[in-house]
């Protein structure tokens, strides 16, 4: 019986679907904001953090030694590559202007809110496109290319770190934002 050896891509799945909760928590914030001109501005910026530091500290960089590899053995996925690496750059960017805004308090009918929304609308839609990119083009393009030889390196290449939110966590900075996620996800 032939079995099939788990990739890195595996963990990347896992965490885009860790990711795809924060990103609902931050879309149900904005809802709040733009229908009530309220919103638990705290636990956005810290949904909005988690999103900046994690994945830019751990999920990208394994994302990235894949793509290059990828590109490497088949040099037309380049173009597909360079775009998802620009997409890393802009989301990296929005995330840490709605971290600012977020904390700002902005007053509820203020430009400033509705800038927020505007911005965090626009930051969602950017993260939805980016994760279908890679799991409907690039994660299926290197699962059929990459060689048992490459995920060997690129895994004896990834730092592993616990994901704060997901992983062992003793609370901290997180812990608020895991136990409304969980409760969101009871109320689904």
């Amino acid at each position: 019986m032939n079995q099939v050896l788990a990739t890195p891509i595996d963990d990347l799945r896992r965490e885009h679907a860790n990711m795809r909760s924060v990103l609902m928590l931050i879309s149900n914030q904005l809802d709040k904001l733009e229908r009530m001109g309220v919103a638990e501005y705290v636990l956005l910026a810290n949904a909005l953090y988690y999103m900046r530091k994690f994945p830019g500290r751990v999920h990208h960089p394994k994302e990235d030694m894949i793509f290059q590899r990828l590109e490497e053995m088949d040099p037309s996925w380049k173009t597909e590559v360079e775009r998802v690496r620009a997409q890393h750059a802009e989301i990296y960017a929005l995330e840490d202007e709605l971290i600012e805004r977020a904390l700002d308090n902005p007053e509820p009918g203020s430009e400033a809110c509705a800038e927020l929304v505007q911005h965090g609308r626009r930051y969602l839609q950017l993260q939805r496109q980016h994760s279908e990119s890679e799991e409907r083009l690039l994660f299926p393009q290197a699962l059929g290319v990459l060689q048992a030889r490459d995920w060997a390196s690129i895994r004896a290449r990834i730092k592993q770190v616990d994901d704060p939110l997901f992983g062992n966590h003793g609370g901290g900075r997180y812990r608020l934002l895991y136990e409304q996620i969980m409760r969101d996800a009871e109320d689904t």
